[in-house]
Parts: structure tokens; C-alpha cells; sequence
């Protein structure tokens, strides 16, 4: 996926480091407003026009959160510590367009933004019956939603992104969270979650995911005409 520029990205972070970082990273090659706090955040927001916003939750002078009623035409991604499931729906909720849970690599973080930028035309991705659409993050199968966590989805996107090739969980792990993996119970354990899922929605569904011993993983749907 090609990087980000030419946006005007708001980044509302009080960790020093962090939010140095992550401006030094994005201003590359686009505009980059960086506060620290709700109240310098909430005077930018409604001042300037942005194109997308990462927003903390934990902030000096309140919840982040609040800060989502200045922002209803534009996409929020919540990146915070925050990571029960609760803390997730309330974010999602009061109308983040995502939430990442801290930390993330800037790479990793680059490409949740660019998923959100994409035009509608280009959002969608079919195959095997199966669709995803990567702006609203969500995964349909005929006429039923599969209610899928945002670690599920990120790896069902991958494989479906790289139909037909097979990866182990290790491959898996650093491919999607351009980390080095650390634990790869965590991949076995969604791509497991994920199988029963698609099962329940129907055989074919199911089907549409492969295991092979020595090979790993793999999505083996044919592409939709």
C-alpha cells in the first residue's frame, strides 16, 4: 500500500515521545497539527479542516472521546492503552471510524489510515462469495455479517489480500503487525476463532479458509466475477 501524502492529519497524543515520533514520521510527506492536550486538540479541530485524526483516549485535560463531537465528517482512529472490549464499543460507538490499541508500529498505523481514505470504489474486496469492506471494517458472507474482533479481521484481510499462498502463524503475525512475532498461540488462536465463525455461518464459508500441515494457512477462494 502506497503511503500516505498530501494530508492534513491531527494528532491528539500527550505521551511526548509518541507524538514527537509519530509527527516526525507522517510530516514526511503531509501536514501534520500535533496536541497534546483536549483543550489545544478541540481549538484545532474546529479551527482547521483535517483529513483524518488519531486520537488518544487519556488525556491531561479529559477523555478524547469528547473531542468526537467536533469531528462527525471525519475519520477518527482511536489509538490508545485502552484495550478491554468495553473501552473498544464506546470508542467505535461514539463514532471512531477505528481503534488501535497501543503500541503500533508507524507502518502498521500508516496503512489503518490509508484503509480510511479509500474511495468507496475501491473499498470492497470479494471473493469466494466472501466481502470485505476495508473503510467500515466489516465482513459479509451472502446476506450475513460475520461479527469478526479487529485482530480477526486484519488477519482474514491479509489472507484474503494474498489468495492462494500459504503462511505460517509466524508469517502471519510479523506480515500484519510488521512486527517481529512474539507469540503465535495469538495468530492459531484467531485463525481458530475465525474458522468457527465462518462454520457458522456455512460449510462453503467455511471452506474458503485452508490449514495445511508444514505449509500453514491460507485463503483459497477463487475470485468473484
Amino acid at each position: 500500500m502506497k503511503k500516505l501524502a498530501f494530508k492534513n492529519i491531527l494528532i491528539v497524543e500527550d505521551g511526548d515521545n509518541l507524538r514527537n515520533s509519530l509527527t516526525e514520521y507522517f510530516s514526511q510527506t503531509n501536514n501534520v497539527t500535533a496536541c497534546p492536550t483536549l483543550k489545544s486538540a478541540s481549538a484545532a479541530a474546529t479551527a482547521n479542516e483535517y483529513d483524518i485524526v488519531l486520537l488518544d483516549l487519556i488525556l491531561p485535560d479529559g477523555n478524547g472521546i469528547e473531542l468526537l463531537e467536533y469531528l462527525r465528517q471525519t475519520p477518527v482512529i482511536i489509538l490508545s492503552d485502552l484495550g478491554a472490549d468495553e473501552n473498544i464499543i464506546d470508542g467505535l460507538t461514539a463514532g471512531a471510524a477505528d481503534y488501535i490499541v497501543k503500541p503500533c508500529s508507524p507502518k502498521v498505523l500508516e496503512a489503518r489510515m490509508s484503509l480510511r481514505l479509500l474511495p468507496n470504489s475501491k473499498s470492497d474486496l470479494t471473493l469466494g462469495g466472501l466481502t470485505l469492506n476495508v473503510k467500515s471494517r466489516t465482513a459479509v458472507y451472502g446476506n450475513t455479517v460475520l461479527e469478526l474482533t479487529s485482530s480477526e479481521f486484519n488477519v482474514l484481510m491479509f489472507l484474503m489480500q494474498n489468495a492462494g499462498n500459504f503462511y505460517t502463524a509466524n508469517e502471519i503475525y510479523e506480515q500484519v503487525w510488521k512486527l517481529p512475532h512474539l507469540n503465535t498461540e495469538t495468530i492459531k488462536k484467531h485463525l481458530s476463532n475465525l474458522r468457527k465463525k465462518m462454520l457458522a455461518v456455512s460449510d462453503a464459508c467455511a471452506s474458503l479458509l485452508a490449514t495445511k500441515f508444514g505449509k500453514g494457512y491460507a485463503f483459497i477462494g477463487g475470485k468473484d466475477d
